[in-house]
């Protein structure tokens, strides 16, 4: 049994299904597919990723799990706190909410442009029901389902590493597993590798190729999506999957 974690996507869903495609011929029944989070922002096709991921789950013989990215993470804290701004403000939500509807877009960035200062300090809500009421109800169920780590047979999956000074995996604070701690990847000493995306931190070749970044500590970095490429990695055998490369 193997376990295969996928990077971030970041609505890029070329280089998805290009990988897709390369895993399938390998992947089996007992395997399992984990994928690291951050499905939204920065590229176009959010809503088709989602699906693509939604379609998966429910035809595949293996077992899928997705994790909960830091994208995600904000985007639903403004679903449950229309005061909660930093998912809209920093994470290049736009992308997000045009995949599913302009006219959200439009009613966002029109209250956006009256909110002023005072939607930046918190001070005033936003009408985020016009974009989540455009979510499939699959989609919203996908979002509420993710978690936050995924453990088994000494490789544990996290989105964007631990606090490296906590050393027991259930007293760490939920956010580490999104993202990380200033000592992570570099401070990491446990036995278990480490897959996690996130961090952008791939290995460039000669020619500007992005490759995972595979450390002695036992920390495997495979967040490529920024340079158009997305990296998948298995266990326990570390073989690496990459779509080509699509650049958005």
């Amino acid at each position: 049994m193997s376990i295969i974690a996928v990077g971030d996507i970041h609505g890029n869903i070329r280089a998805l299904d290009d990988l897709l495609e390369k895993i399938s011929r390998e992947v089996s029944n007992g395997d399992t597919l984990v994928f690291l989070g951050d499905y939204i922002d920065r590229g176009p096709d959010v809503r088709e990723c989602i699906e693509r991921i939604i379609e998966l789950k429910a035809s595949s013989s293996f077992s899928i799990v997705t994790l909960l990215g830091n994208h995600e993470d904000w985007m639903l804290k403004s679903y449950r706190d229309h005061t909660a701004h930093s998912w809209i403000v920093g994470m290049e939500s736009f992308d997000t909410i045009a995949s599913y509807s302009q006219k959200a877009v439009q009613v966002l960035k029109r209250e956006i442009e009256r909110g002023g200062y005072s939607m930046i300090l918190g001070k005033s809500d936003l009408p985020y029901e016009v974009f989540f009421n455009a979510l499939p109800s699959s989609h919203l169920r996908f979002f509420e389902s993710l978690v936050r780590y995924h453990q088994a047979d000494g490789v544990l999956c996290v989105h964007g590493g631990l606090d490296t000074s906590v050393d027991q995996l259930d007293s760490q604070h939920p956010d580490a597993f999104l993202w990380g701690c200033d000592e992570f990847p570099g401070g990491y000493s446990g036995e278990d590798y480490v897959v996690y995306g996130h961090h952008s931190n791939a290995v460039l070749d000669a020619e500007r190729w992005p490759y995972p970044n595979l450390k002695t500590n036992r920390t495997c970095g495979i967040d490529t999506i920024c340079h158009g490429v997305l990296t998948a990695i298995r266990f326990p055998d570390r073989h690496v999957f990459q779509s080509r490369r699509f650049e958005v």
